[in-house]
């Protein structure tokens, strides 16, 4: 049997991403998944998906994110066409709330100047302004700064969708497989080793997110390790009733966010627990959604809690940027993880980087 192109390891949006640019570019891919795709509690499957361009970080990063929400609308339109599946794309905007004098001096001093230098035309807002786009608020809002651009999705449905177009375009996707190790000749992998058999290929591509150190370790230890670690963050699902006021905005403040869908819910998260692959939500957890609810959205605070739920961010603790691109001592592996909570902001860049590096481009 001739070599597969290439396989990607891990189908969370990142893997899932890397797999629909490739197949959209006619190579041939195997996806494999260790569990199922967008499954708890993987990042993509607990993800706010608040999609916001990232002024201020790393200009390789930033750009990154550029390229990726300049993608997206066409990208989500053309998942549900092909697909059926809505990934529940929205552009809410944001709204970075200040409930005190000195944040909203830092958010017109140090954020609103970040925002209009990438050309996003912030606007600042009086506390009546912020109040009436948004009666949820908190009387003790003092002001906000306002960004039109901000995107969403549904986390899981945009993963599943990418999936899913990558399969139609002749991706396989093999789901519930873990790899187990790899065939190495030399410095390129020529197999990649799993627990329903070996699999040739001519190149791969590491996206396992959380778990992307151990995958690494697999690799031989003359490769360098790959400084992933796992962060739990615990989110709240609200659905407000009729009666109560409707969110628009992603609201932000000091201590969280909180994130309208299209399905009507809001999304108030998240923590940020580094405790290891324990997936527990927690009283502490539930108190610190609780109370940042009620100090940023008094208006919805007791409204019906719909779900909690928890998953792993894939954190960088390396020096520099998450990588995106060629592992050292391999030619023919590369590597993309580590991007913690702007995994799904800068997904679909990161697939169309790939796959150029893939294809030469």
């Amino acid at each position: 049997m001739n070599p597969v192109p290439v396989v990607v390891i891990g189908a969370g949006v990142i893997g899932a991403a890397i797999a629909q640019s490739l197949a959209a570019r006619g190579v041939g891919v195997v996806l494999f998944e260790r569990a199922q795709v967008a499954a708890l509690p993987a990042a993509s499957a607990a993800s706010a998906a608040l999609l916001e361009p990232l002024p201020g970080a790393d200009p390789n990063l930033a750009s990154l994110a550029r390229r990726s929400l300049d993608r997206l609308p066409g990208l989500c339109a053309t998942l549900r066409d092909r697909t059926g599946i809505d990934p529940g794309w929205s552009r809410p905007g944001t709204m970075f709330v200040a409930l005190h004098p000195r944040e909203a001096e830092w958010l017109r001093v140090a954020r609103l100047p970040l925002y209009d230098s990438i050309g996003e035309s912030p606007a600042w807002l009086d506390a009546r302004t912020a109040r009436d786009l948004e009666p949820a608020l908190s009387v003790q809002v003092v002001g906000a700064l306002r960004i039109g651009s901000t995107q969403s999705v549904d986390a899981p449905a945009f993963t599943r969708a990418l999936v899913a177009d990558a399969a139609s375009r002749g991706a396989t996707v093999l789901a519930g497989v873990g790899v187990t190790g790899f065939r190495r000749e030399g410095k390129r992998v020529v197999a990649v080793e799993t627990d329903g058999g070996e699999m040739r290929c001519s190149a791969v591509v590491l996206a396992a997110g959380a778990w992307s150190a151990s995958v690494a370790r697999l690799l031989g230890t003359d490769v360098p390790v790959v400084p992933v670690v796992p962060q739990r963050g615990q989110i709240m699902a609200v659905v407000p009733r009729a009666t109560a006021p409707r969110v628009t905005h992603v609201l932000h403040g000091a201590g969280g966010y909180a994130v309208p869908k299209t399905d009507g819910s809001v999304l108030i998260g998240a923590t940020h627990d580094d405790v290891g692959f324990d997936p527990s939500v927690t009283p502490d957890g539930l108190q610190f959604l609780g109370n940042l609810a009620r100090e940023l959205v008094p208006g919805i605070a007791t409204e019906p809690v719909r779900a909690t739920w928890s998953g792993f961010r894939p954190v960088w603790r390396g020096e520099d940027v998450p990588p995106c691109g060629p592992v050292a001592n391999l030619e023919n592996v590369m590597v993309a993880t580590g991007h913690g909570a702007v995994g799904m902001t800068v997904a679909a860049g990161v697939g169309e980087v790939i796959a150029d590096l893939v294809t030469g481009a």
